[in-house]
């Protein structure tokens, strides 16, 4: 979650007018309560900085002196934030739906901005220059096996542990160091191209990643706990598929709650060495793992399509029946707006309607990057699934109607 922060409160006015259209009313609004100067300011401002959640400062044109004062304050604090000057005189001249554009795109900041200083360090201000829209993703295409499959399979090189900028249709950019080095289609449907590629790589050692990024990291999973304890009055159960977001938010779940259900739900064709990873790492978070088995019968249905996705149907039918036995359940799930524009039009808290009942459902790590969950798993001392470090983005099963060209080659290879 995200404290959003303006001077007056008329523009807090306007901002919670987006926060219930738009998030629900989840992001935390704040104004430094009207004053014009720093000295009025600046008890207020405190306060905000105590609070749990990254920090986003909107200032209206006239505003410009009292954004650099209290930026000078900010920059001391050492929690992750962003400022941002409007083109309005004050923020509530502008419209609603720039503000709320703005928003989007500064949000995405968060995840997707990160500079160079010899490793890759998370930036909101992006001095790396990565391209930032609030439908892309960043993610770690860790360790040799991951560059070993780039090889084998595309003749590009890419370094060890390079970042990847997914943007719309599975179009991926490769960074290794400061260096943008390949661009890569893997549109479904058609083969996996090569759009350019540039032999200026860097090996970048994963645990510099991590130690650079912890405080960054840490202070995301803060705000995520602290979001999580306004639901502690449920039976919590987090839809566990053993892909990296769904473990993400087990174990920020475990940490906030310590008595958690996890529903495994596994389908006839699992991706390889799901069920294993599922069954060590319960073990591990020590949770309370539920598996119910879904056969897909590909005889009778024929193969799932993007029109017919009636295994999906199966999955969810699955989950929704092994949550029913708990008298209030809150799920706790790993959806993020990198995924798609369809999950970052979700608010952050919904109450679905089943045929089971009513469920909340809730998303402590929407506002995250694929990067920040898999640096987020490893600071914990676990691994990540063992597909992530072979080349895969997302888990799935192996006859998903999702999988493109460069998933179904790294099938191949696993053989």
């Amino acid at each position: 979650m995200f404290t959003v922060v303006v001077r007056a409160r008329k523009d807090a006015k306007a901002l919670q007018y987006i926060n219930q259209r738009n998030y629900g009313g989840y992001l935390d609004i704040r104004s430094l309560g009207g004053g014009r100067n720093f000295e009025e300011v600046a008890g207020t401002l405190e306060n905000i900085l105590e609070g749990p959640y990254p920090l986003i400062f909107l200032f209206g044109e006239s505003e410009r002196v009292l954004m650099d004062e209290v930026m000078d304050v900010v920059n001391e604090h050492g929690k992750p934030f962003y400022a941002r000057l409007l083109r309005t005189k004050k923020v509530r001249n502008m419209r609603v739906d720039e503000i709320y554009s703005n928003l989007e795109e500064i949000k995405a900041r968060f995840r997707l901005g990160l500079e160079w200083n010899g490793t890759y360090v998370f930036n909101p201000d992006n001095p790396l220059g990565i391209e930032v829209n609030p439908d892309y993703d960043l993610y770690l295409a860790i360790g040799k096996d991951f560059k070993r499959a780039m090889r084998t399979v595309l003749g590009v090189d890419i370094g060890e542990n390079s970042v990847v900028l997914r943007k719309l249709m599975n179009y991926e950019v490769y960074f290794s160091g400061p260096n943008k080095i390949a661009e890569v289609s893997k549109k479904l449907g058609v083969p996996t191209e090569v759009l350019w590629r540039c032999p200026c790589v860097i090996d970048v050692p994963l645990a510099s990643i991590v130690r650079s990024n912890r405080d960054y990291i840490e202070a995301f999973a803060d705000a995520g706990k602290a979001f999580l304890r306004k639901f502690e009055d449920y039976d919590v159960v987090v839809p566990w598929s053993g892909g990296k977001d769904s473990t993400a938010a087990l174990l920020l779940a475990k940490e906030v709650f310590g008595e958690v259900n996890a529903v495994y739900v596994r389908m006839e064709y699992e991706m390889p060495e799901t069920e294993e990873y599922v069954e060590r790492m319960s073990k591990k978070v020590g949770v309370n793992l539920i598996r119910v088995d879904v056969p897909m019968p590909v005889e009778k249905f024929g193969m799932p399509t993007h029109k017919n996705r009636w295994c999906t149907r199966m999955k969810v039918e699955a989950l929704y029946e092994a949550v029913s036995q708990f008298e209030r359940p809150l799920l706790v799930v790993g959806d993020r707006d990198g995924e798609s524009a369809k999950r970052r039009m979700k608010p952050p808290v919904i109450e679905r309607n089943t045929k089971f009942g009513k469920v909340l459902e809730v998303m402590p790590l929407k506002f995250w990057s694929g990067m920040m969950v898999q640096l987020f798993i490893l600071m914990r001392g676990f691994e990540l699934h063992p597909l992530y470090y072979k080349g895969f983005y997302r888990l799935g099963c192996t006859i998903c109607p999702s999988l493109s060209d460069w998933e179904v080659r790294l099938l191949e290879l696993e053989g």
